[in-house]
C-alpha cells in the first residue's frame, strides 16, 4: 500500500466515523475534521499502525468529537473530564452491541498488507482538553478505547477499554479539602492524597463488589463481571485474580476478601451454591462481616428456590431468572454507585 492509498483509506474511515457520529450516537456530538480551538473537552479518533516490536508507528488523526450538550466541560473540571469519558465509553459499547461499527470492518481489512508485515492496525479514541495550564492538560488526557479487527476472526470487530482503574481521592490544600475521581496512574499529580469512597471520608475498599458463586453458575457470573469491569467497577472475580491467588493460603485470603476488603458481596444462590465447600466458607466470612455492619452488605441473587443457611427469607433479593446479565450488572452498578 503506497502513501496515496493509505491516505485514501484513512479518509474513508474518517467519513464513516462522521456518519456514525451524526446518525447513530445517542448523545449530541458533532464530528470535526480539524482540531478544535475553543476551551473544553474533546475526543480524537486516531488511526495507528504499530509494529510488533513497538518501535515503529504510523499514526494519523481521523477526526474529533465535540459535544454540543452537557459533555462540553467548558470549566475544565477534572471530575467531569473522567466522568465524561466513562459516559462516552459506555455509549460506544452500547452502539457496538447493535453492530453500529461493523461498517468499519471492510475499511480496516484494507490494511491487510500492514498486518502481514507485522503491524497491528487500530483506531484509538483519545480524550483531551484545550485550555488550562500544563499541569491540568497533562492530567486531563486519557486513551478511552481501542477498536480493531478481532485477532481470531477478521470478520468481527473488537472494542476494548484502555482506561485505568478509577480511584476516589481526597486532597487538602491550604486548608481546603477537595475530592476527585481519577485513574490510579493520575494520582501522582496530587500531593498528599488519600483514597476514600464516594465524596465522603468513607473507608476505601480494594473491591467494590465480591462475587460468591458455584462453578456451575459461572456462565452468568462471567457475563455480569465483564459488564461491571467495562464500567470500571472494582470486582473480585476469581478469573481476574489468577496471578494474585497463585500460591496464597486461600482459606485465609478469601476470608480477608469477603470479610474485610469488599464494599458489597453479591451471592448467586442456588442448590449448587449450597452444596459447595468453598461457597460456604465465603458465605460464612460475608455473614461475619454483615453481622457487624449497620448497612446492607450481602446482596443475594436467587437462581432457584434453594434455602441457604443464614440468608433470611425476609432479605431483599433479585430473582436472577427474571433479568438478563446486563440488567443485573446495571442493578449492581447502581447499588455500588449509590444511585
Amino acid at each position: 500500500m503506497n502513501i496515496k492509498e493509505f491516505k485514501a483509506n484513512a479518509l474513508a474511515l474518517k467519513q464513516q466515523l462522521k456518519e456514525i457520529t451524526e446518525n447513530d450516537f445517542l448523545t449530541d456530538f458533532r464530528f470535526l475534521e480539524e482540531i478544535p480551538t475553543f476551551p473544553g473537552q474533546y475526543w480524537e479518533f486516531k488511526l495507528s499502525l504499530l509494529d510488533s516490536d513497538c518501535e515503529k508507528e504510523i499514526s494519523k488523526s481521523i477526526g474529533f468529537l465535540v459535544s454540543s450538550g452537557n459533555l462540553k466541560n467548558p470549566n475544565l473540571s477534572i471530575n467531569d473530564f473522567f466522568s465524561n469519558n466513562d459516559f462516552v465509553e459506555e455509549e460506544i459499547y452500547t452502539l457496538d452491541e447493535n453492530h453500529v461499527f461493523d461498517c468499519l470492518i471492510p475499511l480496516l481489512r484494507k490494511y491487510d498488507e500492514y498486518e502481514n508485515l507485522g503491524y497491528s492496525v487500530t483506531i484509538h479514541l483519545y480524550s483531551f482538553i484545550i485550555g488550562g495550564d500544563e499541569w491540568l492538560r497533562q492530567l486531563c488526557e486519557e486513551f478511552v478505547l481501542i477498536i480493531h479487527l478481532d485477532e481470531e476472526n477478521y470478520d468481527t470487530l473488537s472494542i476494548g477499554t484502555m482506561q485505568s482503574q478509577r480511584y476516589k481521592i481526597k486532597t487538602v490544600d491550604a486548608n481546603r479539602t477537595n475530592f476527585f475521581i481519577v485513574p490510579f496512574d493520575k494520582c501522582r499529580y496530587f500531593n498528599n492524597y488519600s483514597k476514600v469512597e464516594e465524596y465522603y471520608d468513607m473507608k476505601y475498599y480494594e473491591y467494590e463488589v465480591a462475587f460468591s458463586f458455584a462453578g456451575e453458575d459461572r456462565e452468568l457470573v462471567d457475563e455480569i463481571a465483564d459488564q461491571l469491569r467495562k464500567a470500571n467497577i472494582r470486582v473480585f472475580y476469581d478469573m481476574y485474580e489468577t496471578v494474585s491467588l497463585w500460591g496464597k493460603d486461600l482459606y485465609t485470603h478469601l476470608d480477608e476478601i469477603y470479610r474485610k476488603k469488599s464494599k458489597y458481596c453479591v451471592m448467586f444462590l442456588s442448590n449448587n451454591y449450597k452444596e459447595k465447600v468453598w461457597t460456604n466458607h465465603e458465605r460464612e466470612s460475608a455473614q461475619a462481616r454483615a453481622f457487624t455492619e449497620r448497612e446492607e452488605y450481602i446482596l443475594p441473587i436467587r437462581l432457584d428456590d434453594t434455602e441457604i443457611p443464614g440468608i433470611r427469607p425476609t432479605t431483599g433479593y433479585i430473582d436472577g431468572t427474571l433479568f438478563t446479565a446486563s440488567e443485573i450488572a446495571g442493578f449492581i452498578r447502581s447499588k455500588v454507585k449509590g444511585m
